[in-house]
C-alpha cells in the first residue's frame, strides 16, 4: 500500500503562511528551516527586542540581568526541533507497523462504552479495515489540541487574575509595565501557549491515541522474528516521545530556577513540575499497558483458532500431547500447529526492552537533577 503521510503541524503551517518557508529555501536551500526561523524570530522579538524597549523606559536591560530570557532563546527552538523530530519519527513508525493480515483476531473489542464515546469525540474511526482508514496519518487531533490550549489558557488566566503581582511584577520592574503587558498578555498566551499546546497534543497523539488506533485496526504480526508482534517500532516511538516530554519538563524546571520572579520551590511551580512528572510517567506506562492488554487478547484469540484447527485434524478432539494421530500427515499437522501455538505464546506483550526502561528512568529524574545543578550554578555565580 502507499506510504502514509502526516499532515503539517501548526508551526509548519504558520511558517508557510507568513513566508518563512520561502526565506528558509532562499537562505538554507530548504523549506524545513521555515519553522525554526519563525520560532527564532518570535523569541528575538519577545525577549531581546522588547528588552531593549524596556531599557529605554527603565534603564535596565532585562535580557542581560535575567538568565531566564537567555535560556528561552535556546529552549523554544529546541521545542520546535522536538516537535518536528517527533512528527518524523511518528510517520516512519506508522509506515513500519504491520498490516492487519491475521483474520483470526479480527473483531477484538476491548473498549468500554465510555472509552468508545471519548475516542469518537476525538475523531478516531470506529470501523476500520486496515492502516489506511485508522486515522494513523493524523498525529494531532484538533479537538485534543483545542482542549489542551483552552485548559492551559484558563489556568494561565487564573494565575494572572489571582496573583498578577508575583508573576508580572518582577518582569515589570525590569522592563516597565508596557513591555511586561505585551509579553504576558499577548506573546505568551497567543503565540507561545499554542506551540506548547501543540507539543502536549503531539504527546497525547502518540502515547494515548496511537495504541487505540493499533488495536482498532488489529495491527499484529506473530511471525515477527524478534518476538514483538511487529509492534517494536511503536515501543521505540513511545520511549522517544516520553523522553522528549521529560526533557521539556527539565527545560521548564531549569527556567523556573534561573528566571527572575520564578522559583522551582514555589507552590505553583513545584505543583506543576511534580504533576508534569507524574503525568509523563502515566503517559509512558499507559500505552504499554494498553498494548499489553491488546496483545494478550490477540494471542488468546490466535491460540484458540490454532487449537480449533488442530481439533479438526483426524478423528479426535484432543490436542497435543494427548492426541493420537492416525497417520503421519495428521502427526505432522498436530506438531506444526503446536509449534505455531508456542510461537504465538512466546510473543512479548510489551513492545519494549529493558534498555528502553532504563532510558525512561534516567529521563524521569532529569528535571530535578537539572534544577539542582542550575540552582547551584546560579547561587555560585551570584
Amino acid at each position: 500500500m502507499a506510504s502514509l503521510t502526516v499532515g503539517d503541524l501548526w508551526i509548519e503551517r504558520a511558517a508557510e503562511v507568513v513566508g518563512f518557508d520561502g526565506v528558509g529555501e532562499r537562505v538554507f536551500g530548504t523549506t524545513a528551516a521555515g519553522p525554526y526561523l519563525l520560532m527564532v524570530t518570535i523569541v528575538l522579538v519577545h525577549l531581546p527586542l522588547l528588552s531593549l524597549v524596556g531599557w529605554l523606559q527603565t534603564g535596565v536591560l532585562s535580557f542581560a540581568v535575567n538568565p531566564g530570557e537567555i535560556f528561552q532563546v535556546v529552549a523554544w527552538p529546541a521545542v520546535v526541533w522536538i516537535l518536528l523530530r517527533t512528527k518524523s519519527k511518528y510517520e516512519a513508525t506508522i509506515n513500519d507497523l504491520p498490516e492487519p493480515v491475521d483474520a483470526d483476531i479480527r473483531g477484538l473489542n476491548l473498549e468500554s462504552p465510555l472509552t468508545s464515546r471519548l475516542l469518537s469525540l476525538v475523531g478516531l474511526p470506529a470501523d476500520t479495515t486496515g492502516k489506511a482508514d485508522a486515522a494513523l496519518d493524523t498525529l494531532v487531533h484538533r479537538p485534543v489540541r483545542r482542549a489542551i490550549l483552552v485548559g492551559g489558557l484558563v489556568l494561565y488566566g487564573l494565575v494572572l487574575a489571582t496573583d498578577p503581582s508575583s508573576v508580572v511584577g518582577p518582569v515589570a520592574d525590569l522592563t516597565g509595565r508596557a513591555v511586561a503587558a505585551v509579553r504576558f498578555y499577548v506573546v505568551i498566551p497567543f503565540v507561545l501557549y499554542p506551540i506548547g499546546a501543540e507539543f502536549v497534543a503531539v504527546v497525547v497523539g502518540v502515547l494515548v491515541l496511537l495504541p487505540f488506533k493499533i488495536e482498532r485496526a488489529t495491527l499484529v504480526d506473530f511471525s515477527d522474528p524478534h518476538g514483538f508482534a511487529g509492534l517494536a517500532p511503536a515501543g521505540t516511538l513511545f520511549k522517544s516521545v516520553a523522553v522528549s516530554y521529560f526533557i521539556l519538563v527539565a527545560l521548564f524546571a531549569v527556567f523556573q530556577t534561573v528566571a527572575t520572579g520564578t522559583s522551582p520551590t514555589g507552590l505553583f511551580s513545584s505543583t506543576l513540575l511534580a504533576g508534569g512528572l507524574l503525568l509523563g510517567l502515566g503517559l509512558f506506562l499507559g500505552p504499554l499497558l494498553r498494548i499489553k492488554s491488546y496483545l494478550a487478547a490477540a494471542k488468546e484469540a490466535k491460540i484458540e483458532a490454532l487449537a480449533e484447527a488442530s481439533r479438526r485434524v483426524g478423528s479426535t478432539d484432543d490436542l497435543f500431547p494427548y492426541a493420537e494421530p492416525e497417520s503421519t500427515d495428521d502427526a505432522s499437522q498436530y506438531t506444526y500447529n503446536h509449534i505455531r501455538m508456542q510461537r504465538v505464546q512466546s510473543t512479548s506483550e510489551l513492545p519494549i526492552d529493558f534498555a528502553m526502561v532504563q532510558e525512561i528512568l534516567f529521563a524521569l529524574v532529569l528535571p530535578y537533577v537539572s534544577s539542582l545543578v542550575f540552582d547551584f550554578v546560579v547561587r555560585t555565580v551570584a
